[in-house]
Protein backbone atom coordinates (compact mmCIF):
# COMPACT_ATOMS: atom_id res chain seq x y z
CA UNK A 1 0.00 0.00 0.00
CA UNK A 2 3.02 2.72 1.07
CA UNK A 3 4.80 1.82 -2.61
CA UNK A 4 1.68 1.98 -4.12
CA UNK A 5 1.08 5.54 -2.79
CA UNK A 6 4.59 6.75 -3.45
CA UNK A 7 4.16 5.72 -6.84
CA UNK A 8 1.04 7.85 -7.23
CA UNK A 9 2.66 11.03 -5.70
CA UNK A 10 5.70 10.54 -7.66
CA UNK A 11 4.01 10.35 -10.68
CA UNK A 12 1.75 13.64 -9.83
CA UNK A 13 5.26 15.36 -8.81
CA UNK A 14 6.84 14.06 -12.46
CA UNK A 15 3.36 15.12 -14.35
CA UNK A 16 3.29 18.89 -12.71
CA UNK A 17 6.87 19.29 -13.44
CA UNK A 18 7.10 18.35 -16.69
CA UNK A 19 3.83 20.32 -17.55
CA UNK A 20 5.57 23.25 -15.89
CA UNK A 21 8.78 22.91 -18.15
CA UNK A 22 6.86 22.72 -21.26
CA UNK A 23 4.72 25.76 -20.40
CA UNK A 24 7.90 27.66 -19.55
CA UNK A 25 9.93 26.10 -22.83
CA UNK A 26 7.11 28.41 -25.08
CA UNK A 27 7.62 31.23 -23.29
CA UNK A 28 11.75 31.50 -22.71
CA UNK A 29 13.20 29.13 -25.21
CA UNK A 30 14.01 31.96 -28.50
CA UNK A 31 13.16 30.00 -31.67
CA UNK A 32 15.87 27.42 -32.23
CA UNK A 33 17.74 27.72 -35.01
CA UNK A 34 18.75 24.63 -37.70
CA UNK A 35 20.67 24.03 -40.56
CA UNK A 36 19.75 22.46 -43.69
CA UNK A 37 20.77 21.44 -46.64
CA UNK A 38 18.76 23.70 -48.92
CA UNK A 39 19.07 26.69 -46.68
CA UNK A 40 21.19 27.82 -43.61
CA UNK A 41 20.08 29.97 -40.28
CA UNK A 42 16.27 29.10 -40.87
CA UNK A 43 14.54 29.24 -38.22
CA UNK A 44 11.76 27.18 -36.58
CA UNK A 45 9.32 26.90 -33.86
CA UNK A 46 9.43 24.79 -30.46
CA UNK A 47 6.35 22.93 -32.15
CA UNK A 48 8.02 22.17 -34.98
CA UNK A 49 11.09 21.01 -33.49
CA UNK A 50 9.29 18.62 -30.91
CA UNK A 51 7.53 17.10 -34.53
CA UNK A 52 11.25 16.45 -36.23
CA UNK A 53 12.44 14.82 -32.85
CA UNK A 54 9.51 12.20 -33.39
CA UNK A 55 10.58 11.00 -36.76
CA UNK A 56 14.18 10.76 -36.16
CA UNK A 57 15.18 7.31 -36.19
CA UNK A 58 18.01 7.81 -33.37
CA UNK A 59 15.86 8.74 -30.45
CA UNK A 60 15.31 6.32 -28.10
CA UNK A 61 12.66 3.78 -27.99
CA UNK A 62 9.81 4.60 -26.42
CA UNK A 63 9.01 2.21 -23.24
CA UNK A 64 5.61 0.91 -23.00
CA UNK A 65 4.07 0.74 -19.52
CA UNK A 66 4.07 -2.77 -18.00
CA UNK A 67 0.73 -4.53 -16.46
CA UNK A 68 0.85 -3.78 -13.22
CA UNK A 69 -1.51 -6.51 -11.01
CA UNK A 70 -2.38 -5.85 -7.30
CA UNK A 71 -2.42 -8.56 -5.19
CA UNK A 72 -5.20 -8.89 -2.62
CA UNK A 73 -4.17 -7.35 1.05
CA UNK A 74 -5.88 -9.39 3.34
CA UNK A 75 -4.27 -13.16 1.97
CA UNK A 76 -3.04 -15.52 4.65
CA UNK A 77 0.34 -16.32 4.66
CA UNK A 78 0.24 -19.88 3.18
CA UNK A 79 -1.20 -18.87 0.08
CA UNK A 80 0.37 -16.98 -2.63
CA UNK A 81 -0.78 -15.89 -5.73
CA UNK A 82 -0.10 -16.70 -9.33
CA UNK A 83 0.91 -13.33 -10.91
CA UNK A 84 0.34 -13.82 -14.07
CA UNK A 85 -3.15 -15.34 -13.81
CA UNK A 86 -3.79 -13.54 -10.21
CA UNK A 87 -5.45 -17.29 -8.73
CA UNK A 88 -4.62 -18.44 -5.65
CA UNK A 89 -2.21 -21.35 -5.17
CA UNK A 90 -1.96 -23.61 -2.34
CA UNK A 91 0.89 -23.92 -0.29
CA UNK A 92 0.99 -26.27 2.65
CA UNK A 93 1.80 -25.00 5.57
CA UNK A 94 5.29 -25.63 7.81
CA UNK A 95 4.23 -27.57 10.55
CA UNK A 96 5.51 -25.87 13.71
CA UNK A 97 8.64 -28.44 15.96
CA UNK A 98 6.84 -31.29 17.27
CA UNK A 99 7.34 -31.83 21.30
CA UNK A 100 8.61 -35.28 22.55
CA UNK A 101 8.04 -36.60 26.02
CA UNK A 102 10.24 -37.48 28.63
CA UNK A 103 10.36 -38.87 32.09
CA UNK A 104 13.49 -37.00 34.00
CA UNK A 105 14.88 -38.35 37.52
CA UNK A 106 17.35 -35.66 39.64
CA UNK A 107 19.14 -37.76 41.84
CA UNK A 108 17.17 -40.22 42.56
CA UNK A 109 13.85 -37.91 42.98
CA UNK A 110 11.25 -38.03 40.37
CA UNK A 111 10.98 -34.49 38.82
CA UNK A 112 8.23 -36.15 36.22
CA UNK A 113 7.12 -36.03 32.65
CA UNK A 114 8.14 -32.92 30.79
CA UNK A 115 7.62 -32.24 26.92
CA UNK A 116 10.86 -31.25 25.59
CA UNK A 117 11.14 -29.28 22.01
CA UNK A 118 12.26 -32.04 18.91
CA UNK A 119 15.94 -31.54 18.17
CA UNK A 120 16.54 -30.70 21.59
CA UNK A 121 19.85 -32.63 23.44
CA UNK A 122 20.42 -33.86 26.71
CA UNK A 123 21.48 -30.64 27.96
CA UNK A 124 18.86 -28.85 26.73
CA UNK A 125 16.40 -30.95 29.12
CA UNK A 126 18.17 -29.49 32.33
CA UNK A 127 17.45 -26.08 30.60
CA UNK A 128 14.08 -26.45 30.02
CA UNK A 129 13.44 -28.14 33.55
CA UNK A 130 14.74 -24.88 35.02
CA UNK A 131 12.75 -22.85 32.53
CA UNK A 132 9.71 -25.10 33.08
CA UNK A 133 9.88 -25.00 37.11
CA UNK A 134 10.85 -28.67 37.83
CA UNK A 135 14.36 -27.72 39.08
CA UNK A 136 15.25 -24.27 41.12
CA UNK A 137 18.63 -23.93 40.29
CA UNK A 138 21.35 -25.14 37.21
CA UNK A 139 25.20 -24.40 36.93
CA UNK A 140 25.88 -25.78 33.78
CA UNK A 141 28.48 -24.33 31.31
CA UNK A 142 31.26 -25.49 29.19
CA UNK A 143 34.07 -27.27 29.97
CA UNK A 144 37.02 -26.87 27.51
CA UNK A 145 38.71 -30.10 29.02
CA UNK A 146 35.41 -32.27 28.79
CA UNK A 147 34.53 -30.59 25.18
CA UNK A 148 31.13 -30.21 25.90
CA UNK A 149 28.72 -28.67 28.39
CA UNK A 150 29.36 -30.05 32.32
CA UNK A 151 26.70 -30.00 35.22
CA UNK A 152 28.14 -28.90 38.09
CA UNK A 153 25.60 -27.82 40.09
CA UNK A 154 22.15 -29.02 40.20
CA UNK A 155 19.46 -27.19 42.82
CA UNK A 156 22.34 -26.32 44.77
CA UNK A 157 23.87 -29.57 44.91
CA UNK A 158 27.22 -29.83 43.83
CA UNK A 159 30.66 -27.96 43.58
CA UNK A 160 31.43 -24.78 42.05
CA UNK A 161 34.33 -25.80 39.97
CA UNK A 162 34.13 -29.46 39.91
CA UNK A 163 31.72 -31.84 37.78
CA UNK A 164 30.15 -34.81 40.07
CA UNK A 165 26.70 -35.15 38.07
CA UNK A 166 26.38 -37.80 35.57
CA UNK A 167 23.61 -39.14 34.01
CA UNK A 168 22.50 -42.08 31.84
CA UNK A 169 19.91 -42.41 29.05
CA UNK A 170 17.41 -45.49 29.66
CA UNK A 171 19.45 -46.85 32.16
CA UNK A 172 22.56 -46.91 29.48
CA UNK A 173 25.46 -44.54 30.24
CA UNK A 174 26.22 -42.52 27.12
CA UNK A 175 30.27 -42.73 25.91
CA UNK A 176 29.41 -38.74 25.38
CA UNK A 177 28.66 -35.54 27.13
CA UNK A 178 25.34 -34.54 27.27
CA UNK A 179 25.93 -31.53 24.31
CA UNK A 180 25.99 -34.41 21.82
CA UNK A 181 22.91 -37.04 23.01
CA UNK A 182 20.25 -35.67 21.00
CA UNK A 183 16.39 -36.67 22.96
CA UNK A 184 14.30 -39.38 21.91
CA UNK A 185 10.83 -39.62 22.63
CA UNK A 186 9.83 -41.68 25.61
CA UNK A 187 13.62 -41.34 27.01
CA UNK A 188 13.73 -41.93 30.77
CA UNK A 189 16.65 -39.40 31.61
CA UNK A 190 18.54 -39.85 34.99
CA UNK A 191 20.90 -37.21 36.45
CA UNK A 192 23.15 -38.22 39.15
CA UNK A 193 25.62 -36.82 41.43
CA UNK A 194 28.35 -39.08 42.58
CA UNK A 195 30.27 -36.38 44.74
CA UNK A 196 30.37 -36.69 48.72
Amino acid sequence: MFKRNIFKILAVVFFLLAGATFYNSNKTIPKTIIKNKKTVNKIISPAKISTIIKDREDRAPTIEPTQIIALPTNTPVSRSFDVVQNKPTNIPPTSAPQGLMISLTINGSSVGSMNITSGSNQCDVLSQALSQGKIQSLNMRYNNDMGTNAVYQINGLGKENVVWWVFKINGQSPSQGCSYIKVNNGDNILWEYLGN
